[in-house]
């Protein structure tokens, strides 16, 4: 008996919480009800302005707060623990550029990429070696691309702004823990 492969509308049904997730007050509160110390309003309109431009949040204010809350988080953020992330995110966007003169296919090969990611955080996080906030930062980036990114030319600016903030989260971040 052949058996349908389950599809998702998005990626919030595969969250830990089935999808089960309140927003309040722009803080998001998983199935166990606790804040999610992401800033308020993040990524609520995405990365961009009205124009298409990245706003100034994307670089400055969103990354000084979630730093601070990440350095804080159990386990605690640091560039060492987010450097396999943001490398593979790199690799993306390298493969991305190359095959920039079909954007269609870039776009789609880049998407996959962005579903490893997601995968990744989700094991990482199963193992402990990033904190709940952590994943939540990745989570709500990589939906926001895929769900922003309908076309080839939307998706591509998203992918690019998603590169450029996570460079700037990476930026506040301490080498190590503190101890």
């Amino acid at each position: 008996m052949d058996k349908k492969p389950t599809t998702y509308k998005s990626f919030g049904e595969m969250s830990p919480q089935g999808g089960k997730q309140s927003h309040q007050g722009g803080r998001s509160t998983g199935g166990i009800g606790a804040p999610s110390d992401l800033p308020s309003g993040y990524l609520s309109l995405g990365f961009l302005d009205a124009d298409g431009n990245l706003l100034k949040e994307v670089f400055i204010d969103w990354p000084e707060k979630l730093t601070a809350s990440l350095r804080t988080s159990k386990p605690p953020a640091t560039k060492n623990s987010l450097r396999a992330f943001y490398s593979m995110l790199r690799m993306a966007k390298t493969q991305f550029d190359a095959k920039r003169d079909n954007l269609a296919k870039a776009s789609a090969d880049a998407r996959t990429q962005l579903y490893k990611l997601r995968t990744a955080a989700q094991y990482q996080h199963t193992r402990k070696v990033i904190s709940d906030l952590c994943q939540r930062f990745l989570f709500k980036n990589i939906d926001t691309v895929l769900e922003k990114g309908r076309t080839p030319e939307e998706f591509a600016k998203n992918f690019n702004a998603f590169v450029e903030h996570f460079q700037a989260v990476i930026a506040y971040l301490p080498e190590k823990a503190e101890r």
